[in-house]
């Protein structure tokens, strides 16, 4: 059976605040989230969508669910870029900080990306553009510039859809 969600976890060297400050800054989304920027007023039950900044045009668009700063973002996803993933229904994202040492130096991010049953192209797509996008926003807040766009559609180790994690 195929999994119908994405967990992801990572550690970065920023404090919570500050990460939760690139997750919903559109200044920050546009250096690692693929050149989006997040547009939404964040409070529960507001809309929001997220641009693709060069081409003026939404990549995904959702409802904001929590929003409890510094602690946890929750909102629907539901991509728009790619008219076969647009016609699945939506995701959901949920994003929780947490300082992962007494100092608040670190802070363990954690990314669900779950109700993805219906949605085979989007958990396929998203597999590995999380990936990209975390390590994107680890580097951006670690190091001040971003990694950049990787090759997700590389040839993987990962022979076994689904089972991979």
């Amino acid at each position: 059976m195929a999994a119908t969600a994405h967990l992801y976890e990572i550690f970065i060297k920023a404090p919570r605040r500050r990460v939760w400050d690139a997750l919903t800054a559109e200044g920050d989304t546009t250096r690692y989230f693929h050149g989006t920027r997040f547009e939404s007023t964040f409070e529960p039950g507001a809309p929001f969508v997220n641009r693709i900044v060069a081409a003026d045009r939404p990549a995904a668009d959702g409802t904001i669910e929590v929003f409890d700063p510094p602690n946890r973002l929750v909102y629907t996803w539901h991509v728009l870029y790619d008219d076969d993933m647009a016609a699945e229904p939506a995701g959901r994202v949920e994003w929780t900080l947490a300082d992962a040492n007494a100092e608040g130096t670190v802070t363990r991010v954690t990314l669900r990306h779950g109700d993805l049953a219906l949605s085979p192209k989007t958990w396929l797509t998203v597999k590995l553009g999380w990936v990209g996008i975390l390590d994107n926003l680890k580097t951006l807040l670690e190091t001040g510039e971003p990694m950049g766009e990787v090759d997700t559609d590389a040839p993987s180790t990962d022979d076994v859809e689904g089972s991979w994690h």
